[in-house]
């Protein structure tokens, strides 16, 4: 009997032990479903919040569009259509401000009071607007801060999510949202590129730099979509206008003459429709996410009641709470997966050396994890990065501040990749740095197409070197030959004479008055012969340092130079000096742009057989107008005669570089302008130069 009892006081310790944990578990359990149920009524009002939010972001990237065209465009074309958008911001707002008052979440009231505080500037922002006080880029920037704060608050909501499925997809949500951002950006980056009177390179670098910032979120928004998700917006972005879009941005970053070819009203309208429809594709997701939400709660609740009746079975129930258990395993491994392969980051002692790694670490290094640990971190430096930089990354992480960059690292089998790094120290109980983590971000793609555009600048600039070069031998050419018309006369003279001497000597009628008198002709025109030389070799001498000068000076030396060529073909030149001054330029390079343009002018003349043939210089300050009387240039042409290699020349002697390089050297070498138009008689090229040539 005792023994018996043993037996089932043995039996009864475990089973009472078993239904006390039992018991407890279920409470725990229970517990943690209710606080999951509540988790996942305030997720899905949060997804809500976000639609709003996410309206206003779309309302607000409308309106920085309009407004930088507003401010880059003074001919009122964005006007209309800026202060209608500025109605319907004003209406999200008014919404999202009572839907933040009925908000109780503690984490989401820091980014409600900077939101707030952000919205309540607009209005003043608006103003400085109406008034052109702030220029195109500061509008984009006070917009673009706005829109960050915003998507602040998305991510933030991503973050209370504690499902993997629903936290995909709500991070998923929030890279197409910053996506969205990026791209509004780039409208109305391309809104101020394409409105401006000439190209401008650092809108041209903004407008690039954007884009490709775009491609690499739209790449990390693919990367966490579902496959359902990706599907969807594969096959909208197969639609027309994202294929007239990429077309638009070919043209823009094509060639000067391709991107003016764009209107800067035709590049927002076509943006526009295509963000309308990435703010579709926005509220597929908000939606698809709720009906998750939905069903993650009705789950919930199902469980909540069936733990509840399981209860009363121990049994059922310690097999309900196994079970649920390995799930819960289950859901925590399948989340650190998701994390481990997704997020590069890594964990270093005092000393760098590496103490884990995450497996897209591994993947992105080419090292795995038995390689890495153990080993200092500088097993991926890459020997391109200078020492400079990791004695101050050091230096700040030891202070116990975090240090963030760009770093070139290199992977095992020697090929290198580039990542966006961010390095934190961490602390002990006793508030002691004991280690370091580091989580990175792969740029790689992004560096690489910033090495292509500097190679393709480089390229163009040889181009132009090559050009330039061309351009110059075939000044060349024409000097040799005006040096051969000038000496023409002066050795003429200088024969007669010699022989007039001769002669004379022979007969011995040479007497001393003669001979002096001979003599001196000579000396003249063998003066006359070493100046001309002098006069040609200082025009090509090749001098990069900038002088001061005036357009006179540079006038009347080029004058000289075609003095006798000008003559020889009865063409009259005058010249009206309104307000000579000086200023600080290349004056080597703009003689032969004057020289250029006179000669043209010249050709023209001869040419089109004008029997009175005039040209005349015009110089008032820092501006030269060069015009003549040969009946001007073809109207269907005229847009064209600065392009490379196109020549107006019937002989077909004509490179087609000289107006081409003329241009170049008075607008990227001289900072000035140079422009054509037809007047009643002829043609009239005007250079003007601008503020940095002053003394």
């Amino acid at each position: 009997m005792e023994q018996r009892f043993e037996t089932k006081t043995k039996l009864l310790i475990p089973i009472f032990i078993l239904v006390s944990v039992l018991i407890f578990l279920a409470a725990v359990i229970i517990q943690s479903y209710s606080s999951k149920i509540n988790s996942l009524v305030a997720l899905n009002e949060k997804i809500s919040l976000s639609r709003n939010v996410s309206a206003l972001i779309h309302s607000l990237q409308k309106e920085r569009g309009l407004s930088s065209g507003y401010i880059t465009n003074y001919n009122g074309k964005f006007t209309r259509d800026m202060l209608k958008q500025r109605k319907i911001s004003d209406d999200y707002i008014k919404k999202l401000f009572v839907e933040f008052d009925q908000i109780k979440c503690e984490n989401l009231k820091k980014n409600i009071f900077l939101i707030r505080k952000n919205l309540n500037s607009l209005f003043e922002i608006r103003k400085l607007i109406d008034t052109h006080k702030y220029t195109p880029n500061e509008v984009i920037q006070k917009y673009s801060n706005i829109n960050t704060l915003l998507l602040d608050m998305i991510v933030n909501i991503a973050k209370t999510s504690h499902i993997p499925s629903i936290t995909q997809n709500i991070l998923a949500y929030s890279y197409l949202l910053s996506y969205k951002e990026d791209l509004g950006i780039e409208r109305a980056q391309g809104v101020i590129l394409l409105s401006l009177d000439k190209f401008d390179k650092e809108s041209f670098t903004n407008f690039v730099t954007i884009m490709a910032i775009a491609k690499h979120n739209e790449l990390i928004f693919l990367k966490y979509a579902s496959k359902s998700l990706k599907d969807y917006y594969l096959k909208h972005s197969k639609i027309k206008i994202f294929t007239e879009v990429d077309t638009l941005e070919k043209k823009i970053l094509s060639n000067q003459q391709d991107m003016y070819s764009v209107q800067a009203k035709e590049w927002y309208t076509y943006m526009t429709q295509k963000l309308n429809i990435l703010d579709n594709i926005s509220q597929y997701i908000e939606k698809t996410t709720q009906q998750q939400i939905k069903k993650e709660l009705d789950d919930a609740k199902l469980f909540f009641i069936i733990i509840v009746i399981l209860l009363i079975a121990s049994w059922i129930l310690f097999v309900y709470v196994v079970v649920h258990l390995l799930k819960l395993i289950k859901n925590e491994q399948r989340l650190r997966l998701v994390m481990d392969k997704y997020i590069i980051s890594s964990s270093t002692d005092l000393k760098g050396i590496i103490i884990d790694a995450s497996q897209a670490f591994c993947t992105i290094s080419g090292y795995n994890k038995k390689e890495l640990i153990g080993k200092n971190h500088n097993i991926v430096r890459h020997p391109d990065m200078p020492k400079e930089t990791f004695a101050e990354l050091w230096k700040q992480i030891k202070e116990g501040k975090s240090w963030s960059g760009k770093v070139k690292n290199r992977r095992k089998d020697g090929s290198f990749y580039w990542v966006y790094a961010n390095i934190d120290p961490l602390y002990n109980a006793d508030n002691e740095i004991d280690s370091y983590i580091s989580v990175r971000m792969d740029i790689t793609e992004n560096e690489l197409l910033n090495q292509k555009i500097q190679k393709e600048e480089e390229k163009i600039k040889r181009q132009e070197e090559i050009m330039q070069q061309q351009h110059r031998l075939a000044q060349m050419g024409e000097m040799i030959a005006m040096i051969a018309h000038q000496w023409r006369q002066p050795l003429s003279a200088i024969t007669a004479a010699s022989v007039a001497i001769s002669v004379k000597a022979s007969r011995d009628k040479l007497d001393a008055q003669t001979a002096i008198e001979l003599s001196t002709k000579i000396q003249e025109f063998s003066r006359h012969l070493s100046m001309t030389i002098d006069d040609f070799r200082n025009f090509f001498k090749s001098n990069k340092q900038k002088t001061s000068t005036d357009f006179k000076k540079i006038s009347e030396n080029v004058l000289s130079i075609l003095e006798d060529s000008l003559k020889k073909n009865n063409i009259e030149v005058s010249c009206q000096y309104e307000n000579v001054k000086e200023f600080v330029s290349y004056e080597g390079e703009l003689k032969q742009v004057l020289l250029n343009l006179i000669k043209n002018s010249e050709d023209a003349l001869i040419e089109n057989n004008i029997s009175e043939k005039k040209i005349m210089l015009i110089i008032n300050k820092k501006c030269l107008q060069i015009c003549d009387n040969a009946g001007g240039i073809d109207a269907t042409i005229l847009s064209k005669i600065f392009d490379p290699y196109f020549s107006t020349k019937t002989k077909k002697d004509g490179t087609g570089l000289g107006l081409y390089m003329s241009k170049v050297i008075v607008e990227d070498h001289c900072n000035g302008i140079l422009k054509v138009n037809n007047t009643i008689d002829g043609a009239m090229f005007e250079i003007i130069l601008g503020d940095n040539n002053d003394e």
